[in-house]
This record gives structure tokens, C-alpha cells and sequence, in this order.
């Protein structure tokens, strides 16, 4: 099996992480992209043209962060990632979809003004102003009270939220965004876990492969 991206996407990443807590990391290769993003080469091998994708060997291609980290969730052994009580399971489930929708897409024009080069002020304006604000409110409310992002133990709703976390603490603090400030659930919950094995390993990939595409992009300007 082929796992297909970067870990500084953290959909690629909520992947990673799902291997890693079953010690199944060495079970999947990484691999980057063979070719640019919704290119009609890139959806050739992934019709969505986005990443991550799991290539199996059968030739069969599984796309999306989640579908992906749940698939090893059942094939590898290991914690269970997907609480077992149905209400519980539904929580982590809405928490994966509140960052994908509401998270994820407002920090992303912060995090390419560092990736990519690039500045869409009226994005950024949006995103700091409404979005962000809004999605990490949605957060802070669907999160439990106690160590964990839902219920009594680590979840889906963890390891969703641990590579955010990287980019809220790398991109947005140019931005001079605080996103503990009126969230004591995610605050008190990032202090329980900043410090864990799974996030420092986690946060080394993101951190390697930031590193990466910062060198890649600093060679083509050169050229």
C-alpha cells in the first residue's frame, strides 16, 4: 500500500497518525505526488486530484484523509480509534467533519502566505474576521470536558485535531491569532497532549516536511 502526500496536509497526517497508534507505520510506504495538484496527470492516479489517496495494490484508490485513517483503523490491530458507545462515535465523527468544514479551509489562505508564497488579503481578512473564529467556537463546544477530545479515551477526535495544531501554532501566529483565548476545552486539552509521543512524532513530520516544500520553493525562485 501506498499512502500519497505530505504530511504537512493534515488530512495526509490524520493517516499517519492512525498508523502510528497501531505501530502499523511501517506497513504503508509514503509517497509524494508524482505530479502537480488536479492536474489531469495527478487524476489520472486520483480522479478527486487532491491528497492524501491510498493506492492499494490492486490497483484500487481510496481518497480522503478520514475514509483513509478509518480503513487502517479496521485492518490493523491496535486502540480502537472509533469509540465503541454509538453516541460517543457519532461525537468524534461530527468533531472530524466540523474541523474538515469549518477549520481546515479558514486556516488554509493563513498557511500559504508561508507554503506557497502566496496573499489573498480578502481571504485572510475573511478567515481571521468570521471563519476561523467560527469554526474553532464550533470546536471548543462539540469537545468534552475531560482529557480527551470526546469521551474517556483517544480518538478520531484527537488525532483530527493534533496536525491542526501544528499549523495553528506555525502559520497563524504571524497573524497574531490566539486560539486558546476563550476555548478552555481546547486549551486545557493541548496541554494533556502537547507533550505526548504521538504528537512529537507527528509534529517532527509536519515539521520536516514544512522544511521541505520551504527548500523546494526557495530553489525554484533561485532558478
Amino acid at each position: 500500500m501506498k499512502l500519497v502526500g505530505i504530511s504537512l496536509s493534515p488530512y495526509f497526517e490524520r493517516a499517519a497518525i492512525t498508523l502510528d497508534v497501531k505501530s502499523a507505520l511501517d506497513e504503508v510506504a509514503f509517497e509524494l505526488p508524482s505530479a502537480a495538484f488536479r492536474t489531469p496527470e495527478f487524476k489520472a492516479s486520483n480522479p478527486t486530484g487532491k491528497i492524501p489517496y491510498l493506492s492499494l495494490p490492486d490497483g484500487l484508490v481510496i481518497p480522503e484523509g478520514q475514509i483513509i485513517a478509518e480503513y487502517f483503523n479496521e485492518i490493523f490491530e491496535g486502540p480502537d480509534l472509533m469509540p465503541a458507545s454509538a453516541l460517543d462515535a457519532a461525537r468524534a465523527k461530527l468533531l472530524c467533519r466540523t474541523i474538515d468544514l469549518y477549520v481546515g479551509p479558514q486556516a488554509s489562505p493563513l498557511a500559504s502566505t508561508i507554503t506557497r508564497g502566496v496573499r489573498d488579503e480578502a481571504a485572510i481578512k475573511t478567515s481571521l474576521t468570521e471563519g476561523l473564529p467560527h469554526g474553532l467556537d464550533l470546536v471548543e463546544g462539540y469537545m468534552s470536558d475531560g482529557d480527551y477530545a470526546v469521551g474517556e479515551a483517544f480518538s478520531f477526535g484527537d488525532v483530527a485535531l493534533i496536525p491542526h495544531m501544528f499549523h495553528f501554532l506555525h502559520f497563524l501566529r504571524a497573524f497574531e491569532v490566539d486560539v486558546f483565548t476563550g476555548r478552555p476545552k481546547l486549551a486545557a486539552w493541548w496541554d494533556k497532549h502537547k507533550e505526548s509521543d504521538i504528537v512529537r512524532r507527528s509534529h517532527d513530520r509536519m515539521a520536516a516536511s514544512l522544511d521541505f516544500l520551504l527548500s523546494r520553493m526557495a530553489a525554484a525562485k533561485a532558478k
